[in-house]
């Protein structure tokens, strides 16, 4: 399913406050109208400066990923040769502007005042899959008033994401050095062993 949460991760990057929204309906409507324009830019400088700083270290963890799962990838290339399973190159880098164009709105359903600062932002989002189905969600996100504008707070959710990016990294790290150590007949039983790693990340454990 397409949320704001995996939308995120397809768009760490840093850029400029421009969105002015004085209250948080208008924040709101900045974020609707930013991604039916598919505005990236714009719609990134709805989030606040913590939001924008941790999206700046998620995207530099991003391309460390990236470099893991090439380098896993070259690994089994090296042992077992040139193959379609678990091959380089095989890592395309998500088109941003098209993963926006997947919302077509974004709602805001209530707000609960937390402090004269800080709301709580019910959010209903519809969004289309490539396939061009709908689907229709409700979730809760925090925004924060900076210099008197209305900012997204996805911080927390961003140093998440770079958690769950380092620990990814890890364990292709950990699995290309058993590769290249002679540990598995073959490409298929490296790519079972990767598998049983990322599982072991979702399931908050290793998987023997």
């Amino acid at each position: 399913m397409m949320r704001i949460h995996v939308f995120l991760a397809s768009l760490v990057a840093l850029t400029s406050p421009a969105v002015a929204a004085s209250a948080p309906g208008e924040l709101v409507q900045e974020l609707s109208q930013t991604a039916h324009d598919s505005d990236q830019k714009g719609f990134l400088a709805a989030m606040s400066a913590n939001t924008r700083h941790a999206m700046a270290e998620a995207e530099a963890m991003g391309s460390k990923l990236t470099l893991a799962q090439k380098d896993f990838s070259t690994a089994l290339d090296e042992s077992f040769g040139i193959g379609l399973l678990g091959g380089a190159a095989r890592f395309p880098i998500a088109d941003r502007k098209a993963v926006l164009a997947r919302f077509v709105a974004i709602d805001l359903v209530g707000v609960e005042q937390k402090t004269p600062k800080e709301v709580r932002l019910r959010l209903k989002t519809i969004t289309k899959n490539f396939g061009d189905q709908t689907a229709t969600e409700e979730d809760t996100f925090t925004a924060v008033k900076e210099n008197g504008e209305w900012k997204l707070d996805l911080s927390d959710l961003t140093h998440g994401i770079m958690r769950t990016a380092v620990q990814r990294a890890a364990a292709y790290k950990h699995v290309a050095e058993e590769v290249r150590s002679g540990a598995f007949k073959d490409r298929i039983s490296a790519l079972i062993a990767l598998a049983k790693a990322q599982r072991g990340l979702r399931t908050g454990g290793a998987e023997k």
